[in-house]
């Protein structure tokens, strides 16, 4: 049976397809994605959330290369007397605040520039879902969620991307089994909820792609540095997200990132409309179920 969330999820926009090689005779693969969301701030209306997916040996490759970058940074903000950073934090580093503080725009930007490089230069391709939706168009149609904002808005979205990876995989993948399993960056208020989103989805009879899952889990960045990837990822697609709604092109650095042929991306913004649709259609599938 096709999920009820299926007719809103049409594939938008994909660059890359997966090509999973397996590890027995091509019909297993372990691949691992990523999860990280933005918002804007103290406002909590503009939301998303993000997640690459790749397969063990593209991250392995990725966290070997970014430790090299980040170590050879490092290694020139001592020589220069200047405070070393920990990590890539694209908020702070975009912003050139806390371990970023006195950058100069240059030195930003051909710091990030080489970030860039590093996801250009992967053998194997990573595969990116994104998504947006206003948090005042969420609790003006789903006003039973007002009591928390953020974490309607953590449910409603991990739900799709976790959809949208399934159908992914089963459109550019025919036939071959896999095993996913996805980290989150570590949140003060809303692990339970997101670990919530994805128990319920996988006990759903009419999620049609939760044998394609095994867990999720929380991580801190101390711990993993494959969530430095995919903040700068989540943070790129929250900028596209805020200039589509002002009619404003996107920016450079987004544009370089989806023309890769190691990356692939599908995003996806959610409006009223869209919105008010979903409802319809949940209530729907609650009467035809009662």
């Amino acid at each position: 049976m096709q999920s009820p969330l299926a007719k809103y999820l049409p594939l938008q926009e994909f660059w890359e397809p997966f090509s999973p090689l397996g590890a027995c005779k091509g019909t297993f693969v372990l691949m691992t994605g990523y999860m990280d969301e933005s918002y804007d701030g103290a406002k909590q209306d503009l939301f998303s959330m993000s997640c690459i997916v790749a397969k063990g040996k593209v991250w392995f490759e990725m966290e070997r290369l970014w430790k090299l970058h980040l170590a050879a940074k490092n290694k020139e903000l001592k020589r220069t007397g200047r405070p070393l950073i920990s990590r890539y934090h694209a908020a702070d580093c975009s912003g050139r605040r806390n371990e970023f503080d006195g950058w100069t725009h240059d030195e930003r930007d051909e710091f990030v520039i080489g970030l860039f490089g590093i996801i250009k230069r992967l053998r194997g391709g990573m595969h990116t879902v994104g998504y947006d939706v206003s948090l005042d168009d969420l609790m003006a149609v789903f006003p039973e969620w007002a009591d928390d904002r953020l974490g309607s808005g953590y449910d409603f979205l991990t739900k799709f991307i976790l959809w949208t990876i399934g159908q992914d995989h089963k459109e550019n993948a025919p036939g071959v089994e896999v095993k996913i399993t996805l980290f989150h960056d570590r949140t003060t208020d809303h692990d339970a909820t997101i670990l919530n989103a994805f128990n319920n989805y996988m006990a759903d009879p009419n999620f049609d792609h939760r044998h394609y899952f095994t867990t999720i889990a929380p991580l801190g960045w101390e711990d993993c540095i494959a969530l430095q990837p995919a903040d700068l990822v989540a943070f790129e697609v929250f900028k596209a997200a805020q200039a589509h709604r002002v009619a404003r092109a996107n920016r450079k650095s987004f544009t370089a990132l989806i023309d890769f042929k190691s990356f692939g991306i599908h995003t996806r913004s959610f409006n009223r409309k869209t919105l008010e649709e979903i409802r319809e259609h949940v209530e729907k599938v609650k009467a035809g179920a009662a």
